[in-house]
């Protein structure tokens, strides 16, 4: 069971069993698995174990596989909002199952990824999730997300541009892979609008690297929902915010809900912080 339960782990937990059988697993090995319970068959071709992506499941129980939205989050890429699991299935495909609640369906022609046949590539989940996203800034901010993560390549960005509607070749020049999370260029794009002058990924002597400067003195920051958990991070925060003060800088940090729910009010903040000037100007 180790050899299986090492295979399936290189795969994310899910695979196919015949991709399980080319690597010397016998039907008989697998049936014993699945009797103890420690996989479980999806389906009529896949083997998953416990550790295998919740959505890819469900993708590939609906005989498709993760796409999309839903295979763009499983790469860690930023999605700014869920609107339900994307599967994908050939175009020729036919009596598939109803969907459930939460889920809809694309057929495409799609490349797999290596190592990980549940779901689509990069390339094909941005090419299936950008034209169903409707503000220009959220595309921006999942495009800066791949970018970053050095999943999407110079290469993959031409041959996805290719492949685009006009309104999202035209963000190339909005993009900025050196955004660290979705929150930073939703933030960035906000501020550009204004006219203000802004840098991302900033590094100060004796601070390190912030989000944003505006200006060249007003650093803005974006904390995700996980960031300050823990009292040690709380003190690392405050030990930080105090040595941008020393610097003759000044700061201001923004929420999740606040960027996501009221982009404007963290605008009209940033307007009022600016209105009051530099510090010892």
């Amino acid at each position: 069971m180790s050899d299986l339960a090492f295979d399936l782990r290189r795969c994310g937990g899910l695979a196919r069993s015949a991709q399980l059988r080319s690597w010397g697993h016998t039907h008989r090995s697998i049936r014993a698995a699945i009797d103890a319970g420690q996989v479980r068959r999806i389906g009529r071709s896949w083997i998953a174990s416990a550790e295998a992506n919740r959505e890819a499941v469900r993708a590939v129980a609906a005989r498709g596989i993760l796409g999309g939205e839903s295979a763009l989050r499983s790469h860690g890429i930023w999605v700014s909002r869920d609107t339900g699991t994307c599967i994908v299935s050939p175009p020729t495909a036919s009596r598939l199952p109803a969907l459930g609640r939460g889920e809809y369906r694309i057929h495409r022609r799609c490349t797999v990824v290596p190592g990980s046949p549940w779901r689509v590539g990069v390339v094909d989940a941005l090419a299936q999730h950008l034209p169903r996203v409707a503000e220009a800034e959220h595309a921006v901010a999942t495009l800066d997300s791949a970018l970053n993560r050095r999943l999407l390549t110079p290469t993959g960005l031409e041959l996805l541009m290719q492949r685009m509607p006009r309104r999202i070749r035209r963000l190339r020049s909005r993009l900025d892979g050196s955004a660290e999370s979705g929150l930073e260029s939703l933030l960035r794009l906000a501020i550009e609008r204004e006219g203000w002058r802004v840098e991302s990924q900033v590094r100060v002597a004796g601070v390190g690297r912030v989000d944003l400067v505006v200006d060249g003195w007003l650093v803005i920051e974006a904390d995700g929902s996980a960031w300050h958990d823990g009292h040690e991070a709380i003190e690392l925060d405050r030990e930080r915010n105090a040595a941008l003060v020393l610097r003759g800088y000044r700061w201001h940090r923004f929420g999740y809900r606040q960027v996501i729910d009221d982009l404007a009010g963290c605008i009209a903040v940033i307007r009022a912080l600016l209105a009051g000037g530099r510090p010892n100007a």
